[in-house]
């Protein structure tokens, strides 16, 4: 079983498990023919995996020059935020204080458009700049 995410738009998803391989069902998706595996889900879609997820998107996937650059440390908050921690908690666990962690997630839900962290975490997962743990 294969774990799908499915962003019905940027800011809302769902995950379901599809009997099929990874690779099969980015192929199918890409080539128009996602009806074997998501019949509900009205096209065109577009399907990357990540890990052994799958994620599908209504959306073309952006150049990897277009992607906005995260720092090593955003990157860690952002997984961190994935991870369902808030900002107090993320601070403790790297060092920092909690200012310092919320002016990164300031300056990344900027770059993502995003309006909250529920917001910038989909973003950043339907661009596929980091990995869900599902």
């Amino acid at each position: 079983m294969t774990r799908v995410l499915i962003f019905k738009d940027m800011d809302a998803f769902g995950v379901i498990e599809v009997d099929a391989p990874p690779l099969r069902i980015v192929r199918a998706v890409n080539h128009g023919n996602w009806e074997d595996f998501l019949p509900d889900m009205p096209g065109p879609l577009y399907a990357r995996q990540q890990g052994d997820v799958v994620v599908v998107t209504h959306s073309p996937p952006v150049p990897e020059e277009e992607l906005p650059k995260l720092s090593r440390r955003e990157h860690q908050v952002l997984v961190l935020l994935g991870d369902g921690l808030t900002t107090a908690q993320i601070a403790l666990r790297l060092g920092l204080r909690p200012r310092t962690i919320r002016g990164y997630v300031a300056s990344m839900k900027a770059r993502l458009e995003a309006q909250n962290i529920q917001q910038l975490v989909a973003r950043a997962v339907a661009l596929g700049l980091f990995r869900p743990e599902v």
